[in-house]
């Protein structure tokens, strides 16, 4: 997903104030849910849940606890999470998720 621009008007050289001369403006819609469905609508409870444990600071370690899973079961969800998101790492898969309300911080 590319950074969505648009375009503003710049000093034209003549002063009309005319268009005739334009600059790409970054809109800052890069993270904006293709379709207008938010990514994260594509993640499961699962994923969610240990998206919400990385949320709280846990290790994959302390999730696989939290959850009674494996901690390469964890790993392979954040996996999922972060294709799902297009994220790169946890910290922004968490950043999205929160982003989107689709987890909530708490203890």
């Amino acid at each position: 997903m590319g950074n969505h621009t648009s375009a503003a008007p710049v000093e034209a050289g003549d002063g009309d104030g005319s268009m005739a001369a334009l600059r790409p403006v970054d809109l800052g819609l890069s993270d904006l849910p293709r379709r207008g469905r938010p990514r994260t609508s594509r993640l499961s409870g699962r994923e969610r849940g240990v998206l919400e444990g990385l949320a709280r600071g846990d290790s994959t370690e302390e999730v696989a606890a939290a959850l009674h899973v494996s901690p390469h079961t964890v790993r392979t969800h954040v996996k999922n999470a972060l294709r799902k998101l297009d994220a790169k790492t946890r910290a922004h898969a968490v950043a999205i998720a929160l982003k989107e309300g689709a987890i909530e911080l708490r203890r």
